[in-house]
């Protein structure tokens, strides 16, 4: 399942499913683009919105090396795999 699978699943189980889907996006954007994320945030109106949050951290799980894991952990060796 890929982060967008996730993150509409997660939306039909939030009270605002497009409020959530809005803020994903932005999330998502916001890390892709870089620069102080709160920011951003509040810049647009979603600080503090789960999906804003679930959107920077599925960039930046989707954008992870190896090095970013913790050695040997779960997440770590499944990254692994994921590159072969």
């Amino acid at each position: 399942m890929g982060p967008i699978q996730i993150a509409e699943t997660r939306a039909r189980q939030s009270d605002d499913p497009r409020l959530y889907m809005l803020a994903y996006s932005a999330g998502w954007n916001a890390a892709a683009d870089g620069g102080d994320l709160e920011d951003h945030a509040a810049k647009v109106g979603l600080d503090g919105e789960a999906g804003f949050i679930e959107g920077v951290a599925a960039y930046r799980a989707l954008k992870a090396t190896a090095r970013d894991f913790v050695p040997s952990s779960p997440a770590h060796v499944q990254h692994l795999m994921e590159q072969r």
